[in-house]
């Protein structure tokens, strides 16, 4: 049998032996899909209904033998448009199994919002929430729901809006393990909804979010993931809703005790 020219090897064949040798390869495609997904919404960000935006979070837990988690996000939040805002986040939150694949979790958030074209913003907002997966076979969702009690103030006059508001989110992923312990990469396919059960829902109103992301983990205690959304929120300053388009990257460390 004569040996065969590797130009005309099997594409599968080929894919195979790259995804083998080069667990990264495969990947490549789907860094190309986040990148040209990004260049099409950017131009969106000369149009006056839509918010173009950058969000970048720091992410620490800490985990105890029992599984109980501390976690928390420290961010910061920018609209690139003309009179954008910007946002100074800080949410805590303690998590926790309570069986049978359950997870209840909790805390509460700080969220300071100035703005160019009102009184600047501070929300207090407390949430509550539950998460499990299912199904756990070859197609895993993962599915969060929680309830947040928002309390936004005005900071010219302290006056308040409060409100009660649901959100539930659903998540897959996909994730090829790299040659080290902890080195990896996914890619996070997301969407979520959001629902104001009373009161006034405030400055951010978000109503859909579906998202694409790309984590690369990089050693047992640290993380990065970038992600680009795409949400629908009402607008109280204009009196419409607008398009959000925002990138958000995060940088997690975890630490075990």
């Amino acid at each position: 049998m004569s040996a065969r020219d590797p130009a005309q090897l099997d594409p599968v064949l080929l894919r195979v032996v790259l995804k083998r040798r080069h667990p990264h390869v495969t990947l490549l495609p789907l860094l190309g899909f986040t990148l040209m997904t990004w260049a099409f919404a950017a131009p969106a960000q000369a149009q006056d209904d839509v918010s173009t935006q950058i969000w970048l979070d720091y992410n620490p837990s800490w985990t105890w033998p029992s599984g109980l988690r501390l976690y928390g996000d420290l961010g910061v939040r920018t609209e690139l448009n003309e009179n954008g805002w910007g946002r100074i986040v800080v949410r805590p939150g303690l998590r926790g199994s309570i069986g049978r694949g359950f997870e209840l979790s909790g805390g509460i958030g700080g969220f300071y919002t100035g703005n160019q074209q009102a009184a600047d913003k501070l929300e207090i907002r407390p949430f509550q929430g539950i998460r499990t997966t299912w199904p756990r076979k070859r197609l895993r969702l993962d599915h969060y729901a929680r309830l947040e009690e928002r309390f936004e103030f005005e900071t010219a006059e302290w006056t308040v809006d409060a409100s009660l508001r649901f959100r539930y989110r659903l998540q897959s992923q996909v994730r090829w393990e790299g040659l080290r312990p902890g080195s990896h990469w996914r890619l996070i396919g997301h969407v979520e909804g959001f629902l104001t059960l009373t009161g006034e829902a405030g400055q951010f109103d978000e109503k859909i979010r579906i998202g694409l992301g790309v984590e690369r983990g990089l050693g047992p205690a640290w993380r990065v993931r970038a992600d680009v959304t795409w949400q629908k929120v009402g607008a109280p300053f204009s009196g419409a809703p607008t398009d959000d388009i925002y990138v958000r990257v995060r940088v997690f460390q975890d630490w075990l005790r």
